[in-house]
């Protein structure tokens, strides 16, 4: 009579790498500044401010697109939507608002679980602190 030991593991063994695979979740990085300032100048990132349009009065990120959270992201507003459509999968969505909270919402649980690359670079006054560039005026969205 055979051994169903062998049968058995193999079957708990197959059994925990699906239950991993499906459980898997994308995680986000944290980024620094200079780091996304790096990325975005070399064309492996999009840098994206969150804020909404009474935060932008004193400036943005040079080079970052406009994507508010509150009033597009949480709404799942048709623009948002189309605007997903139109991202590179092969570059990495680097978000930030004011503090980091709402960049960390938008990367984490919604640009991640939709298979992008995302990261949080936290807020515009840590891009002003490290002294990069800063884009004066009306935002524009993408």
């Amino acid at each position: 009579m055979k051994s169903w030991k062998p049968f058995l593991l193999l079957c708990a063994l197959l059994l925990l790498c699906f239950t991993a695979a499906c459980t898997k979740k994308q995680s986000v990085r944290s980024v620094e500044p200079r780091e996304a300032y790096g990325l975005l100048r070399n064309d492996f990132a999009i840098l994206v401010d969150v804020r909404e349009a009474n935060e932008i009065a004193s400036g943005m990120a040079e080079g970052a697109q406009w994507m508010p959270y509150t009033s597009k992201i949480e709404t799942n507003s048709p623009e948002w939507n189309a605007w997903i459509q139109a991202l590179p999968k092969d570059k990495e969505i680097i978000f930030y608002c004011r503090s980091g909270r709402r960049s960390g919402l938008a990367a984490a649980e919604i640009m991640a679980a939709k298979g992008f690359r995302a990261s949080n670079m936290g807020g515009f006054e840590d891009w002003e602190k490290a002294g990069l560039p800063v884009r004066k005026g009306t935002p524009h969205q993408p």
